[in-house]
């Protein structure tokens, strides 16, 4: 009897304000965290609004925005070879528009699919030789 007497309902007006001031305070509270994530109205889809930086572009998007261009391979023929004291060849690849290419293998082979870099000057084949037979005498 004594727990009826002192325990006060709540009022329906009461109730509804508590209510009210639960939902207020909820929609200033959660508007700005779910701002942040919200894409804009006017972007139907948008594949690069959660990218942080430009380097986060993949190749693909890269290419079709312009920023780079699939790198062009011609024929390259060999032209010089030069023998190191490890066994090694240093070959001299040339290719159109004086395109060349150094590469340090077993076995030079004739010819080899080169990246083409336009008016490009013969790399120095003497000081590559020299380092490489310089690393071959520490060993």
């Amino acid at each position: 009897m004594s727990y009826q007497k002192n325990h006060k309902h709540l009022s329906i007006t009461q109730i509804f304000n508590i209510y009210a001031w639960i939902i207020v305070y909820l929609t200033i509270f959660a508007s700005p965290v779910l701002s942040e994530n919200r894409q804009p109205d006017n972007i139907v889809q948008c594949f690069s609004c959660w990218l942080k930086k430009l380097t986060d572009w993949t190749w693909e998007q890269e290419k079709r925005l312009g920023i780079r261009e699939d790198p062009k391979y011609i024929t390259c023929r060999r032209y010089k070879v030069v023998p190191t004291k490890s066994g090694e060849q240093v070959c001299l690849y040339r290719g159109a528009n004086d395109t060349y290419s150094l590469v340090v293998e077993g076995h030079c082979p004739a010819q080899y699919r080169c990246k083409y870099e336009p008016n490009g000057q013969p790399p120095n084949i003497d000081s590559v030789v020299d380092s490489l037979n310089d690393s071959f005498k520490k060993k």
